[in-house]
């Protein structure tokens, strides 16, 4: 519990000052248009500091409407910068927009985000690995290796992706006191038919700011 609230608090702090230090920013609301390009690091997308095309090298169509798409499904990415050529890992790269459509990195590989606001949801691909376990008669079975489809959310002003929980979602949620309270007087059932449509009325009412 009060990890919970000391969390709770670090929260709201790190919202309200990237919201209320305004004249250093520039309001995007829900479905504004994102800057294309690859975003390097979270950072580099608060602040709008694209790689662009025409820095990029690449034997890929550049006139490709999913050029961003066939350079990150590639190991490395190379780019200029200053006069000399970079080299960087996509692994290590935070995303992309293309098509006015943010792409986040999990694990080596980029997911569509169809919800993009202060709270986005996006769905990735994860891989569990099974436990061993015994059968009389049979012997030692398991610890093999799935595929399963998740739900995470992000926070627009950590740029961390945290696996989908009500837990998680609800913290995020508290940092609108007054939405929070409304979405707080549903009973349980409620809370969880009801959590997707809070998030975007989140998003609507608290829109996200690019430092300028």
């Amino acid at each position: 519990m009060v990890l919970r609230l000391l969390t709770s608090i670090f929260f709201i702090v790190l919202f309200n000052l990237a919201v209320f230090s305004q004249s250093d920013s520039v309001i995007c609301p829900l479905n504004c248009e994102l800057k294309e390009g690859v975003y390097i690091s979270w950072s580099d997308f608060r602040m709008r500091n694209t790689l662009q095309k025409d820095l990029i090298v690449s034997d890929h169509d550049r006139s490709a409407i999913d050029f961003y798409s066939k350079v990150l499904n590639e190991e490395k990415l190379s780019y200029s910068s200053s006069g000399s050529k970079n080299v960087i890992e996509t692994k290590n790269i935070w995303g992309f927009c293309q098509n006015n459509v943010l792409h986040l990195n999990h694990e080596g590989h980029f997911y569509r985000v169809p919800l993009f606001g202060s709270i986005s949801y996006l769905i990735a691909n994860v891989e569990v690995i099974t436990p061993t376990y015994y059968t009389p008669g049979y012997g030692m079975y398991g610890s093999g290796k799935t595929t399963e489809i998740r739900n995470f959310l992000m926070n627009y002003y950590d740029g961390r992706m945290k696996e989908f929980n009500m837990e998680e979602a609800e913290l995020l949620l508290s940092r609108d006191k007054e939405l929070y309270a409304e979405y707080n007087a549903l009973k349980r059932k409620k809370k969880k038919e009801q959590i997707s449509r809070y998030i975007r009325k989140f998003n609507e009412r608290n829109p996200i700011y690019f430092l300028k």
